[in-house]
């Protein structure tokens, strides 16, 4: 009588440790702060340790072999998205090929002509929806308020810049009332959920191209690392003598100029308008200004007074919730200055 040989599992193995390492990379995202390739490699070994109880060590041998296989695999296939989204879309690492500007267009409110600046913007979410609507604020509140900032003392010398947000959230919110009217319609007319809602108001300012915002004037040669590859490009794309680095929202609507902060300030301040639970998230090591959000999403987050809010990068399109470029994912440099509740 032959010897009976070792049943042969086939795929079983490798279907059943893609299926584990995937339900508990999404556990691992939710529940804890690691960047998406940590996750991944802790996803794979628990799943591989789990199912050592399951399969003898012959199976697992062969386990452990498919486990860098899942990991090549699926970071592999990441890699080559990005790569494949950065040729295609050359402003996603904040480069622009040229300026934009507003327009001025008269319109007809309470019976008075009054002026706007406008700027028609067309632009597609994360999830491929595709909008349509006006950024605009009037010429008379831009005048009042463009120079207000530089009024502002603040109360401390020390780290000050939750409470400038604040004041400038504040100051502003009133005006951009056209901007609020103009979501309200996209969201009657789509139908939008809370997280559709904030993704639609997010993706809209992340598309408009990233410029530089100084508190000195603008270099015009010897460009350092992190301005030669956007001025470059485009020399208009900075504006300097600007008191703390900063554009108030209505002034940013103008001109569409915006570094970091003055694109987390108008994101705040919307999103605020509509009743979120959204913070300013700064980071003195990065230079870095971006929003968290408290909704339920996965990936990095940081938590503050009990609650979780989501990081979200502004100053480039198709930056999802929860993901920061490499070099700027580490959630221990971040630190949330304000919060609107």
């Amino acid at each position: 009588m032959s010897p009976t040989k070792k049943e042969n599992k086939g795929c079983l193995p490798f279907f059943i440790l893609g299926v584990f390492s995937f339900l508990s990379f999404i556990v691992i995202r939710i529940l804890f702060p690691f960047s998406v390739n940590i996750s991944g490699i802790i996803a794979i070994v628990i799943s591989i340790i789990f199912l050592k109880y399951v399969f003898d060590k012959a199976v697992i041998k062969n386990l452990i072999k498919s486990g860098f296989l899942i990991y090549f695999l699926l970071f592999g296939l990441q890699f080559v998205f990005y790569f494949f989204l950065n040729i295609l879309n050359p402003k996603n690492e904040n480069t622009i090929s040229k300026e934009e500007r507003t327009e001025k267009i008269k319109i007809l409110e309470e019976n008075d002509s009054i002026v706007l600046y406008t700027s028609n913007r067309n632009w597609r979410d994360n999830y491929g929806n595709n909008y349509i609507g006006n950024l605009s604020v009037r010429e008379k509140d831009y005048h009042s308020l463009k120079n207000h900032i530089n009024n502002y003392k603040p109360s401390s010398e020390k780290y000050f810049w939750g409470e400038l947000y604040a004041y400038i959230s504040q100051t502003d919110t009133p005006s951009l009332d056209l901007i609020m009217e103009m979501f309200v319609k996209i969201n009657q007319d789509k139908n939008l959920n809370q997280m559709e809602f904030a993704e639609m108001v997010v993706s809209c300012i992340q598309d408009i191209p990233y410029s530089f915002v100084l508190q000195k004037e603008c270099p015009t040669e010897n460009y350092d690392s992190n301005t030669k590859h956007v001025l470059e490009d485009c020399p208009e794309c900075c504006i300097g003598n600007i008191k703390y680095g900063i554009q108030n929202p209505v002034s940013f609507i103008k001109n569409l100029k915006g570094d970091c902060d003055t694109r987390t300030v108008i994101i705040y301040s919307i999103l605020n308008y509509f009743n979120y639970d959204v913070a300013i998230v700064n980071s003195n090591f990065y230079r870095h200004s971006i929003i968290g959000i408290n909704l339920p999403a996965s990936g990095l987050h940081k938590i503050y007074k009990g609650k979780k809010y989501t990081l979200w990068e502004t100053t480039a399109k198709y930056f999802e919730p929860g993901y920061l470029s490499p070099g700027f994912d580490d959630v221990a440099h971040w630190n949330i200055v304000l919060t609107s509740k």
